[in-house]
């Protein structure tokens, strides 16, 4: 477990109080550490297997483009075109009210919706979740829903879609 977080013998003593040669013995086998220090070694370990946990405040865009239930579609497409997005948040007193994709605008010009506005088109509006929130979580919610609004105290501080998930992972 140590050698996955990629952490030393000494860096695991000194955060669990311990000396080297004593985290070294007890990997080696040499001596059983008894319960009160073996419990104290895997806390130390835990704790940082979840500080190196990737959460929704890593990965999250800060940069949130949106629009309003009463926008254009004409409007979100030339959000969607100008930055390289599919899916957007659709916000109304700054709260999620929605999502709108081009899958939604595409499917509002084969039924005839030239001129609909957003709100005539967006789907439910997305899960919000803090910025603490796993990634575990977060990606859970990707598979049902195009985005994930990111918000601490009530104010929305950004947005997690599926390529914000998957950067981290392959690159852009």
């Amino acid at each position: 477990m140590r050698r996955r977080l990629g952490l030393t013998q000494s860096q695991l003593a000194r955060a669990a109080g311990f000396s080297q040669s004593f985290v070294a013995k007890v990997e080696y086998g040499e001596i059983d550490p008894g319960y009160s220090k073996a419990v104290k070694l895997f806390e130390t370990l835990e704790g940082y297997g979840r500080e190196k946990e990737l959460n929704a405040r890593a990965v999250m865009s800060k940069r949130i483009v949106s629009v309003t239930p009463g926008s254009s579609l004409k409007e979100a497409v030339r959000k969607f075109r100008e930055h390289d997005i599919s899916q957007m948040p659709v916000f109304e007193g700054g709260h999620a009210v929605g999502v709108v994709s081009e899958n939604d605008v595409l499917a509002a010009m084969v039924e005839g919706k030239h001129a609909a506005a957003v709100k005539e088109v967006m789907e439910d509006a997305p899960p919000t979740v803090s910025p603490e929130a796993s990634i575990k979580a977060v990606s859970s919610l990707l598979r049902f829903c195009p985005l994930v609004v990111v918000a601490q105290r009530g104010k929305i501080v950004g947005v997690v879609s599926r390529a914000d998930l998957l950067e981290p992972l392959y690159g852009k």
